[in-house]
């Protein structure tokens, strides 16, 4: 069966202006200049590339932080 996802993912972001080697709380993450970083709700950091991003994501015009944004449970139940 296919599945979609049901409320969208409120992430933080910023966009990388040179390459480099980032550390993670995951590892270290190389990322290209353009390529943005992403932190989901968890705290989970992935590189995401600049075209990818944008096709995926919009930006949320509020002044809230990703953790003020959070439900109680991660499932949202």
């Amino acid at each position: 069966m296919m599945y979609r996802s049901i409320k969208p993912l409120l992430v933080d972001a910023v966009q990388v202006n040179e390459a480099s080697d980032v550390p993670t709380p995951g590892g270290v993450v190389h990322v290209n200049a353009g390529d943005w970083l992403v932190r989901d709700p968890q705290g989970n950091v992935v590189r995401c590339d600049n075209i990818s991003f944008k096709c995926t994501y919009e930006r949320l015009e509020t002044l809230a932080t990703v953790a003020d944004q959070r439900e109680g449970k991660p499932c949202g139940c």
